[in-house]
């Protein structure tokens, strides 16, 4: 009896110490796990604060460009008004005396000249106003023209003596001055019936032939 209950101390014994070893080890197990699943709680919250900062970054290089592109209009605006009141300087005298060449007796000579009709409700602005007794020449001056612009320049053409009473009782006749046409647009202006003058390199300006073309007046 005494001998079979130190057998059973010992297995009971070896068996616990059995037990205790693999608790020890599942409790390891448990820590390493916790250990685990903070360090993916952490680098779920990095990745999550990289992923926040980069869209801070990604939304502020978005408002630099931004501003960047209306930086870069408002200059290229700003240059091609400028360029465009220096064209309509240099162009003044040689406009003149193109014309004058071509047989019309041209007295006068506006630069951006402005009107504005309350009975008519519009408004009338004209890079070149050229004048004789009989004639009026309104020159459109662009730095590139196209044929978008002929027909915009045509459609406020229309409404030219709505505005300028003054000039009600001449015959009005169009022109277009530019350092480019775009594509076909120089005869795409001749085909409307607008005259069209062409800026070459050093400032020299000249009048494409209109023979046989028909002139559109207002």
């Amino acid at each position: 009896m005494k001998t079979s209950t130190r057998r059973l101390n010992r297995i009971t014994h070896h068996d616990w110490s059995a037990f205790s070893k693999e608790m020890r080890e599942i409790h390891e197990m448990f820590k390493e796990n916790e250990r685990r699943m903070k360090e993916t709680d952490r680098q779920m919250k990095e990745t999550d604060r990289q992923m926040k900062d980069t869209d801070r970054r990604m939304k502020e290089t978005d408002r630099q460009l931004k501003e960047t592109k209306e930086l870069i209009k408002a200059l290229s605006t700003k240059f091609t008004s400028q360029s465009g009141h220096i064209l309509e300087g240099l162009m003044e005298p040689s406009a003149v005396r193109m014309f004058q060449e071509r047989g019309y007796n041209i007295n006068r000579c506006w630069k951006n000249f402005k009107k504005y009709s309350k009975s008519a409700g519009r408004r009338m602005e004209v890079d070149l106003l050229l004048l004789d007794d009989e004639i009026a020449i309104v020159v459109e001056v662009k730095i590139n023209c196209t044929c978008a612009d002929v027909d915009h320049f045509l459609e406020q053409m229309a409404h030219f003596k709505e505005v300028c009473h003054e000039y009600a009782d001449k015959r009005v006749l169009v022109a277009v001055a530019a350092v480019n046409y775009d594509r076909d647009s120089a005869e795409y202006a001749h085909q409307k019936g607008v005259f069209v003058i062409r800026v070459h390199n050093d400032n020299i300006f000249s009048l494409d032939p209109t023979d046989g073309d028909i002139l559109t007046e207002f």
